[in-house]
């Protein structure tokens, strides 16, 4: 998924929930800074030395390919497994709304005063998000990731952009055909680009090894109970956690599905799918809106905080978000390749 389902959708779908407009926006741009946080370590001005946790997994930086960042970063962030099959291979697929990783969303609703419990909801958020979206593919290097690209179908009524997304598909094909950045075309998605993130788009394809078909794949189906389960998610917490709530916007998924799903369904572009988001919100269709109030626009806050840390020291850096994002990811990394996986005998990394 991308930055209008990861940011925009999740804050409204937290909002909806019952969740405050703050508190919305700090789950929803921890959500989408999974995406973007690529520092890997950074000096405190006391001379410790922060671990930063990238979790970002552009297929453009070239360590991703790399298995041990593999493991690291794609499989507990972005292709979370589904343990599904006989090999380790097949195990590490991701699966639509796996049981493990359905084990994760207990888990982390589970936690109290953490100190970064909004945060921890919105790295849950985004990973739980994308096993409706990267499910039938894995997070490190496979054959069983390959897609013959002759088989793969597309079904848009904007020719506009069937032709916008053919071309993103072909510049990505032809940047990562040769030498090492080769391997990313059986990392993840890479076989079919950004396919399986667009929320319009219904399609199919075959896959290389197996000669096996995906069938008729319909984001905006999928995507939808993304968003249910989300907002499912996020009325637990609200109530656990009545200080993070308002008085007016909590919503019954079913009154508020017909909504979501025409914000689906819009063939646009990035910003086209943001500012469907932004309408239906300033029209009340998805939550009550008295006041108009739009979605914050996405700001990578947490990297303003991030790029300061140098002139923290270790006993001042815990009051910052930015430092309350990287301990969520931490503690949901963690817990996942040490406890949740190997708990069901899938090892990825021994620590």
């Amino acid at each position: 998924m991308q930055t209008d389902m990861h940011y925009y959708g999740t804050y409204v779908m937290a909002r909806a929930a019952g969740l405050s407009a703050a508190v919305a926006q700090v789950i929803a741009t921890a959500a989408e800074y999974v995406d973007d946080s690529d520092y890997v370590a950074l000096a405190l001005n006391d001379g410790v030395l922060l671990e930063a946790l990238a979790t970002a997994h552009h297929p453009v930086n070239v360590e991703n390919l790399e298995e041990i960042d593999q493991r690291k970063v794609w499989v507990p962030f972005h292709f979370f497994p589904g343990n599904e099959g006989e090999t380790f291979e097949e195990r590490l697929m991701c699966r639509m709304d796996g049981k493990l990783a359905q084990e994760m969303v207990a888990h982390h609703l589970a936690q109290n005063d953490l100190g970064f419990n909004l945060e921890l909801m919105g790295v849950a958020a985004h990973v739980y998000a994308d096993t409706f979206s990267h499910y039938g593919f894995s997070g490190i290097s496979s054959d069983l990731n390959r897609v013959d690209p002759d088989s793969i179908t597309l079904h848009v009524k904007n020719h506009s952009i069937l032709d916008y997304i053919k071309g993103k598909f072909e510049a990505f094909s032809n940047k990562y055909l040769s030498g090492k950045a080769a391997t990313a075309v059986a990392l993840g998605h890479g076989s079919v680009s950004t396919y399986p993130d667009r929320p319009y788009l219904a399609w199919s394809f075959k896959y290389t090894t197996s000669g096996i078909s995906s069938g008729e794949r319909v984001n905006q189906q999928t995507f939808l109970v993304a968003c249910q389960k989300l907002h499912e998610m996020f009325f637990t917490f609200a109530k656990a956690h009545p200080d993070s709530c308002d008085s007016i916007s909590a919503c019954n998924f079913s009154d508020i599905q017909n909504a979501v799903a025409q914000v689906l369904a819009v063939e646009g572009s990035m910003d086209a799918r943001i500012e469907a988001w932004q309408n239906a919100v300033a029209a009340g269709n998805i939550y009550p809106n008295p006041n108009k109030e739009s979605i914050p626009v996405y700001a990578k806050k947490f990297n303003e905080d991030i790029e300061i840390f140098r002139s923290h020291s270790f006993e001042t850096i815990k009051s910052t978000d930015g430092y309350a994002f990287l301990a969520a990811a931490k503690f949901h990394r963690d817990y996942v390749i040490d406890e949740l996986l190997p708990k069901y005998e899938l090892h990825v990394l021994v620590t």
